[in-house]
């Protein structure tokens, strides 16, 4: 028997099968890099080039460290043929993944449904 708490869910804005177990949710940066910029050859640099923004902004979306803004959004999606929808929702839907929801735990309805 496995100890695994990984379980299948649909994601709250896509609404695409994804595996719950945290260690496997990949940041739009993640993927930003390894199913455009490794397969497609474009490095950091010239992707930063073609959108207009620095090499660091880049970079700190690869890595995590900054979020996918709606201008990000629309400047990714046409450089590499997308929709800024789909960077958008890639972030929304990492963001509610990895939010803690223990931290607004003690929150109690103002209204009922």
């Amino acid at each position: 028997m496995s100890d695994s708490t990984t379980t299948t869910t649909d994601t709250p804005i896509t609404g695409m099968p994804i595996t719950t177990d945290r260690q496997w949710y990949s940041s739009p940066g993640q993927i930003l890099k390894e199913e455009y910029l490794e397969p497609l050859g474009i490095s950091n640099y010239r992707l930063a080039k073609a959108i207009n923004v620095s090499e660091t902004a880049v970079g700190e979306v690869i890595r995590g460290k900054r979020r996918i803004s709606t201008a990000m959004a629309v400047r990714l999606a046409r450089a590499l043929d997308t929709t800024p929808q789909y960077w958008l929702n890639l972030q929304n839907d990492y963001d509610l993944l990895t939010f803690d929801t223990a931290s607004v735990g003690d929150i109690r309805p103002l209204v009922s449904a």
